[in-house]
């Protein structure tokens, strides 16, 4: 990983923001909408291929780490890209992105990140501020959004059903731009980065079993890539929200909706400051980089 600075709100916005300037040929910066607190929210598309697969972090605001690793992903591919070069001896980055394209969100949450890292008075809104103040929440641990709403869980599923006015599924401004973009693209997959334990997460799908075999197979290009243990999302966790007629999370909705197949990566958790991790975040940032370029090559191979 690069400076520290990386794994700042602005830092993340603005790298985004100059690697389309600076790679203008191949990359298109966008942004997707805006949070409750009024920030941006920033995608970098990057290749010419028809198709896209979506790369996500950032949802919740305890995932400090990851918005940063993505946004150096977004700069080391389109050095690799306008170079011409092959990543780990293996990865053709131009060819692979000029079949499949990318549109990595490094953070969709950033009135959550920005809580986290600076505690609640990084809150503009009034109001919001006060009302959060008073939840019993610590901000190192507030993972939700500016209005207190848990982002992670407020995607409309098949299972949801209504339970009271004012927890609507896509109540979020944060939602409602991702579920835009998911709808607007034409896409073949979505990588959702977190932050929990070493692990990748394959949803399985209604829609039979050669979904299901893909999504496997690719679970496991996956796995051999980073290393990280392999596990299908829990039967018993979907028959509870079911019952519960709860909202889902954005890999059920994307799976669902899209009918793509869909996974979440999750990275180890990491403790402490910043500059004492830096070991351990680059070993993290090896293991994750690769992931997006994999995922591709054993779509099209």
């Amino acid at each position: 990983m690069t400076k520290t600075d990386i794994f700042t709100y602005e830092k993340i916005y603005y790298t985004l923001w100059e690697t389309a300037q600076r790679y203008s040929s191949f990359c298109q910066f966008r942004v997707i909408g805006n949070s409750h607190d009024e920030r941006m929210i920033p995608m970098l598309e990057i290749g010419l291929g028809s198709e896209t697969v979506f790369c996500l972090s950032g949802v919740d605001g305890t995932e400090v780490f990851t918005p940063g690793f993505m946004a150096e992903m977004a700069v080391e591919y389109c050095r690799a890209y306008e170079c011409g070069w092959e990543l780990d001896d293996f990865y053709d980055v131009k060819r692979l992105l000029d079949r499949v394209r990318l549109c990595m969100i490094p953070l969709l949450n950033p009135d959550g990140y920005e809580i986290c890292k600076k505690g609640f008075g990084a809150v503009r809104n009034p109001i919001y501020r006060q009302m959060l103040r008073m939840q019993s929440i610590p901000s190192k641990e507030f993972s939700y959004n500016a209005r207190g709403m848990d982002i992670r869980r407020n995607f409309p599923t098949v299972f949801y059903t209504r339970q009271r006015i004012g927890q609507e599924p896509a109540s979020e401004n944060e939602t409602k731009a991702l579920i835009r973009i998911f709808q607007e693209y034409k896409s073949c997959g979505l990588l959702s980065f977190s932050q929990s334990g070493k692990k990748i997460v394959y949803y399985r799908s209604s829609q039979g079993y050669s979904h299901n075999h893909k999504t496997y197979r690719l679970a496991r290009h996956l796995q051999k890539r980073a290393d990280y243990q392999i596990e299908k999302s829990q039967p018993k966790e979907v028959e509870k929200h079911k019952r519960q007629g709860a909202m889902g999370t954005p890999e059920q909705f994307y799976l669902q909706t899209i009918r793509q197949p869909a996974f979440r990566i999750e990275s180890p958790e990491l403790f402490g400051e910043q500059e004492d991790l830096e070991p351990e975040l680059k070993s993290a940032y090896e293991e994750l980089h690769l992931l997006p370029l994999e995922y591709i090559f054993s779509l099209i191979e």
